[in-house]
């Protein structure tokens, strides 16, 4: 069936969203769809890439096709949804609970209230960095609920352990190639890991930063959301979540952004749940099917079918948590 075009208020701002209802009588199952990091929007497009991605819509149509109702909409930051009464140092201070975990707690109210919906039988999926909002929600005060939560090529470390690798793997191919000094490279490590360790014992970043680390989004502004959003441990929050409950993680061995060794270690502690592990080895990280070829970032928005290695275990995980 066509998306509905739904509005709800969270906070000051009003969001924007899509809902879709299956084809199929009295109340279903349902699903909250909740989109990564940057300006990424309901559909998975990003405002930083020029075409399509689609990676949440194509979620909402596998959804549908097993029966469930989904409900994606724009987070603060991207598509209609946009700024809000807000300026772009504003949504940094912030920080990631008022920002997006709180709207998606009321995103998922406004889903589970809906008369289609069988309010029993909500799951939260979330893609990329959506993953650790599905998690805090789901372990939250209200996270009863929450039937069951979909982990896909979520982020499975701490942020600024992750940030760190990035950089570090950064800094050593442009030294490997000859493009920055070693020296430098190792300066600016040194400047990182203490950028981090200022941002988890009091929340600041250090002035004076060198460009290229401001250019990776350590700067002053950003402090709130980096330090709220890192002491968020996705693995502690995994081990948090109620025994037996559903869970699907994915992962790729072509995904440039999150590591299948540590998905692996967060589905270690999701042992206690009803864990069902989908790893692949031709998806990029937004789940199109490369192939033979290797992922640069750029395939992000090439017209690739969509992973038929995530789409069948997926989609069988969803009729198994019905």
């Amino acid at each position: 069936m066509p998306d509905t075009e739904i509005t709800f208020d969270s906070g000051a701002v009003t969001h924007y969203g899509s809902l879709r209802l299956p084809d199929a009588s009295g109340p279903v199952p349902a699903a909250l769809i909740l989109a990564g990091s940057g300006p990424t929007d309901r559909n998975g497009d990003s405002a930083l890439l020029d075409g399509d991605i689609g990676t949440l819509r194509f979620l909402a149509d596998v959804l549908e096709q097993h029966g469930y109702a989904s409900l994606r909409y724009d987070k603060l930051g991207s598509g209609l949804t946009g700024l809000g009464p807000y300026d772009v140092d504003d949504i940094a201070e912030l920080g990631f609970t008022a920002a997006f975990v709180e709207p998606a707690s009321d995103a998922l109210d406004l889903l589970a209230a809906r008369p289609e919906v069988d309010a029993t039988r909500v799951l939260v999926i979330g893609h990329s960095d959506g993953g650790l909002t599905a998690l805090d929600l789901a372990v939250s005060e209200r996270g009863d609920r929450v039937r069951g939560v979909g982990l896909l090529e979520p982020l499975a470390v701490r942020l600024l352990d992750l940030l760190t690798n990035q950089i570090d793997a950064q800094l050593s191919a442009v030294t490997a190639a000859g493009q920055l000094p070693t020296e430098v490279a190792d300066e600016l490590r040194v400047a990182l890991a203490g950028t981090v360790e200022s941002l988890r014992t009091d929340g600041t970043i250090p002035d004076g930063l060198p460009e290229p680390l401001q250019n990776a989004g350590l700067v002053a502004a950003n402090a709130k959301a980096l330090a709220e959003e890192d002491a968020l441990d996705p693995r502690a929050l995994a081990q948090r979540l109620p025994g037996g409950m559903p869970v699907v993680t994915s992962c790729s061995a072509k995904d440039i952004q999150v590591s299948v060794a540590d998905v692996a270690a967060l589905d270690d502690a999701l042992a206690h749940t009803a864990l069902t592990s989908i790893r692949m080895q031709s998806a990029n990280h937004v789940l199109k099917d490369l192939g033979d070829a290797a992922s640069t970032g750029s395939d992000y928005t090439l017209a690739l079918p969509y992973s038929a290695e995530f789409a069948e275990p997926f989609g069988a995980w969803l009729d198994a948590a019905r």
